[in-house]
């Protein structure tokens, strides 16, 4: 087994109800915030009114930045940054899905060095510069963005959805709560489980290592995400489902999907990305479209691991064919050209992919322009 590194400064508090820990939280970390958000369900169903009561009950004045919109925009997290600033928040609480935790890590390191956020994906500000601390609240069960220090934004100027890492955006507390997860519509539901079950999918099916910790770990994650995402769409206040989800989730997109080696690449997100960069679509319905072809294009080079899939987390022999009945059964049997993606712009679509995500290269069989656009158009 090759070396591997484990590191994940978060404290995790997890569990329904935890939501309530909210403000003595917060008041840990310092006493002014900026609380971020970007969904309008978060002031119906009474959730930021909740947060921001809890936090001036511990101390804690916060100043909503309410503009946070799906494949959130680097432009967007300029100006909630400046607003940070401004108002000389001392942290950043994210309240929403993926794209409110994903704005609110860069919002956090964009208040702190004073450049622009795209500015520290191209190098060119200051990398050593320290993020204000982050709170994470998801209140979907999707992207996992609380468990790491990734955030995927998106450059509407040149259609640009990139991936920038940074050591200081890991958030310093994560508070998962499934019931947050509660009032989540049917349709984004689905969507988020797909997202789910794809970053598990992806490194095991890409892994060049395999150990059975891993493997196990991994198996176990997508059969609770394939068995309790139909579950909960036919009863959504199945807290219960709800609650497997999101431990599913969290586990997915954190360190310890990857220990005892194995690690794999995000390589149908990286195709995904283009998608959504140019069409703004959703993120899962971009991911549901294209899976199953990902998944034959890999198949010559990984026919054991896609095999051991069906076998161990669909109780088939066939995994692609598994896979594909189980997106059908969620509502996610998704085509591109119902998504309005243009048969002509597939070649944008490829050189898109390959400038934003590089790592696409190093799949099992290497993805270059021909082969991207052979999945884009199996897709259609």
């Amino acid at each position: 087994m090759a070396i591997s590194k484990f590191y994940m400064p978060i404290r995790f508090i997890i569990g329904q109800g935890s939501f309530a820990q909210l403000g003595k939280e917060t008041a840990r970390l310092g006493k002014s915030a900026l609380l971020v958000t970007g969904s309008r369900s978060m002031r119906s169903t009474g959730m930021l009114e909740k947060a921001a009561g809890d936090l001036a009950a511990n101390g804690v004045a916060a100043v909503v930045f309410d503009k946070v919109e799906p494949n959130p925009r680097t432009s967007t997290i300029d100006t909630a940054a400046k607003i940070a600033r401004d108002n000389r928040a001392k942290m950043v609480i994210a309240l929403g899905g993926g794209s409110v935790m994903d704005a609110s890590k860069c919002i956090a390191l964009a208040a702190a060095g004073g450049e622009p956020i795209f500015s520290y994906y191209e190098g060119k500000a200051n990398s050593k510069i320290n993020a204000l601390p982050i709170v994470a609240v998801p209140t979907v069960a999707a992207s996992g963005s609380e468990a790491n220090n990734g955030a995927v934004i998106t450059n509407w100027e040149t259609h640009e959805k990139v991936v920038l890492m940074h050591p200081s955006i890991y958030p310093a507390v994560s508070i998962v709560d499934p019931a947050l997860t509660l009032t989540v519509p049917a349709k984004t539901t689905a969507q988020g489980g797909v997202d789910i079950f794809c970053h598990l999918v992806e490194a095991y099916v890409t892994a060049h290592e395999y150990t059975l910790i891993n493997d196990s770990l991994r198996e176990s994650s997508m059969r609770t995400v394939v068995e309790a995402l139909p579950d909960v769409l036919a009863r959504l206040d199945d807290v219960e489902g709800r609650s497997r989800l999101t431990w599913a989730s969290t586990i997915a997109c954190s360190q310890f999907s990857n220990l005892g080696g194995g690690t794999g690449l995000m390589t149908l997100h990286g195709l995904e990305h283009a998608l959504s960069a140019i069409y703004d679509m959703a993120h899962g319905d971009g991911l549901a479209a294209l899976l199953i072809e990902w998944m034959k294009f890999t198949l010559p080079s990984r026919r054991e691991r896609i095999e051991k899939l069906g076998q161990n987390v669909f109780g088939a022999s066939d995994g692609i064919e598994a896979t594909q009945n189980w997106l059908h059964k969620v509502g996610m049997g998704k085509r591109l050209h119902a998504l309005g993606v243009k048969e002509a712009d597939l070649e944008v679509l490829a050189d898109n992919a390959l400038k934003t995500a590089p790592w696409v290269k190093f799949h099992p069989i290497a993805l270059d322009k021909a082969s991207i656009i052979s999945i884009y158009k199996k897709s259609f």
